[in-house]
């Protein structure tokens, strides 16, 4: 009885283990691994250091979630790099602050500035990987297989692909659903009578286009600026996107009771849509975000 009771617990033990933690080597690449899983060959001994939203959340989904050491202020999936030292943001680093942890390898892109720092961490002895920020999902697939290559595991790099073709094939069936192109609009940490709108060359413009949408300010100026609620008005987009840095602000609400918007098309049906910053961040999970946006309006588009 003992000995059977015995064998049942090892064989749970070994299950639940062999469920965190795989070696790379013995993947069945037609499903056993699933993106963020730990492989046995990340140690926290590798010492990484991830810097850059996307190449964090690249990392962390090819199994070496073990190595990173420390991220930066703009990676913030998976969830779990919260728990992890930061080393400020990539577009103000400190090459010393970086160096202070004692780094094997870095994991960046050329998002990151100052270009002094930049030069001090290439000249160190460290592993300096550097790949181009991702501006689209095409992009994306590129920093990918760039990563996945340096790490020695292209293999895990074409499961994160495959995922995201999943996804946006999904994204295709529901804009062809579309009968007319909806007007849309990102607004970035609004505040009453404050109205900052994405413009031409965000990501925010990026994510509009991707999922079927027309960003109503692309042909009014480029990056980031403030709008005034009279051109919103005349713009009368269908659906407004919100976000925040803080994502307990309730921003929708400075549309909603608004008085002055109360006859908007987005107002009128419902379609004032709360996102999160990391949806705007053009790593592996970009599609997967983008569906779920359209999925909160998809029924409601005309």
């Amino acid at each position: 009885m003992f000995d059977r009771l015995y064998f049942v617990l090892i064989l749970f033990a070994t299950s639940v283990l062999h469920s965190i933690q795989f070696e790379y080597e013995d993947l069945n690449f037609n499903g056993r691994w699933d993106p963020t899983e730990n492989l046995v060959i990340s140690k926290p001994s590798d010492k990484y250091i991830t810097i850059g939203g996307a190449v964090t959340e690249v990392v962390f989904n090819l199994g070496f979630g073990n190595s990173v050491i420390a991220v930066d202020q703009s990676s913030t999936m998976p969830s779990r790099v919260k728990d992890l030292p930061d080393v400020g943001y990539i577009r103000m680093i400190s090459s010393e602050k970086i160096l202070s942890k004692f780094p094997n390898k870095i994991f960046t892109s050329t998002s990151m500035s100052p270009k002094t720092a930049v030069e001090q961490l290439k000249a160190s002895p460290l592993d300096f990987m550097m790949y181009d920020a991702p501006k689209n999902i095409e992009n994306t697939m590129k920093l990918i297989d760039s990563i996945s290559r340096d790490l020695g595991v292209v293999e895990l790099g074409d499961i994160l692909k495959n995922r995201m073709f999943e996804q946006m094939t999904l994204i295709k069936d529901i804009k062809n659903t579309f009968d007319v192109v909806p007007q849309i609009v990102f607004f970035m940490n609004p505040k009453s009578g404050s109205y900052v709108a994405a413009g031409k060359g965000t990501i925010a413009d990026y994510l509009i286009e991707f999922i079927g949408g027309e960003n109503i300010f692309t042909n009014e100026f480029n990056s980031y600026q403030k709008v005034s609620e009279e051109s919103i008005l005349i713009k009368n987009p269908d659906i407004i996107l919100v976000a925040a840095h803080n994502s307990a602000d309730d921003v929708s609400s400075f549309f909603l009771n608004n008085e002055n918007f109360k006859n908007l098309e987005s107002v009128k049906n419902g379609n004032i849509i709360e996102i999160q910053m990391s949806d705007l961040t053009m790593g592996t999970s970009f599609p997967e975000n983008a569906l779920k946006i359209l999925k909160s309006f998809s029924l409601n588009a005309e």
